[in-house]
C-alpha cells in the first residue's frame, strides 16, 4: 500500500487550514455543511470465507489482510440534530493467505501462503444523528446507511497458478462481485475553537457487505481437457472502517 494514497489528502487539508483564516460561524447551523477529508483503515471479515474449486476438492481457508487508505465525505445538517452524508472511502488492496488446505477429508495447514489479492473501494450514503446542541465543541454522531463496495484487480499469485498448474489445473481465474448493503457509524467531531470552523474527526463504521465468489479453471486431466466455473454465494466480506480525519463546517 502506498502512503501517498493517505499522505496526500491529509498534507491538502493540512496546508488549507494552515492558510485559511479563521472563520467565525455557527457550528451546525441549520444548512450548514462539513466536508472531512482523512485516512481510513480497512479490516475485512474473514471468519467464514473459504476458496474451493469444488465441493471436495481443493477446499482452502484463507485470511484477508487489513489495509489503509483515504476517505472523503461531505454533510449537510438541514434541521438541528439531522443531516444526511455521503462518503467515499478509496480503494484498499488486500492479500489473501492461506491456512490450509483440503483434499477429500485431509486437512494440510500451509499458513501464510500467498494466494493473491484483490482491490476494494466504497462509497457510503448515510442519515445521521447528532445529539448535542449545536454549540458544544465536542458533537458526537450516530448514523445508518447504504454502501455499495465495488471489487476490482482479482488476481492469484504466481506462485498460487504454478502449485496448482502441478495438480493440471490451468488457466486458473477468479472474481468477486459487486455489493450493495446496509451500514452505520459512529463518531464525533472536535472543533478547533468555539469560533473555528476547522475540526478533527474520528468514527467507527460497520459495513455489511457479501459478495459472490467465481473460480474458472480447466481441469487438463481430461480428454478432452475441460474448462469449469463454480461459484460461492454470499461470502460475508463485511469490514470494520475506523476513520481519522480533518474537516471544515461552512
Amino acid at each position: 500500500m502506498k502512503m501517498t494514497r493517505v499522505l496526500t489528502p491529509l498534507a491538502i487539508a493540512v496546508a488549507a487550514m494552515v492558510s485559511a483564516q479563521q472563520a467565525s460561524a455557527d457550528w451546525l447551523s441549520d444548512g450548514d455543511f462539513v466536508v472531512r477529508v482523512g485516512a481510513s483503515w480497512i479490516d475485512p471479515d474473514d471468519s467464514h470465507n473459504d476458496l474451493r474449486f469444488t465441493e471436495d476438492f481443493i477446499h482452502e481457508d484463507f485470511d484477508i489482510d487489513a489495509d489503509t487508505t483515504w476517505n472523503i465525505s461531505a454533510a449537510w445538517l438541514p434541521v438541528e440534530h439531522w443531516g444526511v452524508e455521503l462518503m467515499y472511502i478509496g480503494s484498499t488492496n488486500h492479500d489473501l493467505d492461506l491456512e490450509r488446505i483440503r483434499y477429500d477429508d485431509v486437512y494440510v495447514d500451509v499458513g501464510d501462503y500467498d494466494v493473491g489479492d484483490f482491490d476494494a473501494s466504497y462509497a457510503n450514503a448515510y442519515l445521521n444523528w447528532y445529539p448535542l446542541s449545536r454549540d458544544c465543541m465536542v458533537q458526537p454522531y450516530v448514523g445508518i446507511g447504504v454502501n455499495y463496495t465495488d471489487f476490482s484487480d482479482e488476481s492469484f499469485s504466481r506462485r498460487f497458478r504454478d502449485d496448482l498448474n502441478s495438480l493440471d489445473l490451468i488457466d486458473v481465474d477468479y472474481g468477486l462481485s459487486h455489493s450493495w448493503g446496509f451500514t452505520g457509524q459512529i463518531g464525533v467531531d472536535f472543533k478547533f475553537g468555539r469560533e473555528s470552523a476547522f475540526l478533527v474527526n474520528a468514527a467507527v463504521l460497520y459495513i455489511d457487505a457479501d459478495t459472490d465468489y467465481r473460480v474458472s479453471y480447466t481441469d487438463n486431466l481430461l480428454l478432452p481437457p475441460a474448462r469449469f466455473t463454480n461459484e460461492i454465494t454470499d461470502v460475508d466480506y463485511s469490514p470494520w472502517v475506523f476513520n481519522l480525519g480533518v474537516g471544515y463546517s461552512f
